[in-house]
């Protein structure tokens, strides 16, 4: 019983959007429809001229319903062919990214930045506990804020390319900006005295973004080579 009611449902469905495409397709129609509604009645009712009317409209429909069923067939065997070119090409067109970096340009200063930031100015923090020099008896990061400049990604479009067995999309990387705030507080060792204040407000990173999926697909392999100044 649910099965012969889920059927008909759907061929309810499946009807509705035939009808559809079929307006779509042909605007007309729905003007002829009184016509053909007034003909029939004529026929039916006033006088019978024969039984053509109902098979010439039952077989005009049936015409319509194929090449309906047609399209979208082609439609799919053209996706799927598609998608085969494009998983066995070694190398993909090259493609735009202005709209990635308009999509950063927006999200960054109230999304982004906070958060990179505080990763950052945590991973800066133990890095200094560990590693400053033996002049420096301790260093604290006052201040850290990449700003609201964010960097430009593909600026000459980005594609997907093979190497060996590994796909690899290559996207140009452009940071130049003046406006991160970056301030250290440094206390000299012994036999200096004093402490010094180290503030970065401008850097420029220029270079090569390379994702590469690994773990089938599941995660992303990033490396940046860069020129830094």
């Amino acid at each position: 019983m649910g099965r012969r009611a889920k059927k008909r449902v759907f061929n309810v469905e499946e009807v509705v959007e035939f009808l559809n495409h079929l307006i779509v397709e042909k605007p007309h129609l729905p003007v002829l429809v009184p016509f053909i509604l007034l003909a029939w009645a004529f026929e039916r009712w006033i006088f019978s001229f024969s039984n053509w009317v109902p098979l010439a409209v039952a077989v005009w429909a049936t015409f319509q319903y194929g090449s309906y069923q047609r399209r979208i067939l082609v439609e799919d065997l053209n996706k799927k062919w598609k998608r085969v070119i494009l998983n066995a090409s070694p190398i993909t067109p090259l493609e735009p990214c202005e709209w990635l970096n308009k999509l950063l340009m927006e999200v960054w200063p109230n999304y982004i930045n906070p958060k990179i930031s505080m990763r950052f100015s945590s991973i800066v923090e133990k890095r200094l506990k560990h590693r400053k020099p033996s002049l420096i008896e301790k260093v604290e990061l006052q201040e850290f804020s990449l700003g609201s400049c964010p960097p430009s990604l593909g600026l000459h479009g980005t594609r997907w390319s093979t190497s060996g067995d590994q796909r690899v999309m290559r996207l140009g990387f452009d940071w130049d900006t003046n406006e991160m705030s970056i301030l250290l507080l440094a206390k000299l060792a012994k036999p200096l005295i004093g402490t010094a204040r180290i503030v970065i407000n401008s850097i420029h990173i220029k270079g090569d973004l390379l994702l590469t999926p690994i773990l089938e697909g599941k995660a992303f392999c990033t490396h940046l080579y860069q020129f830094l100044r």
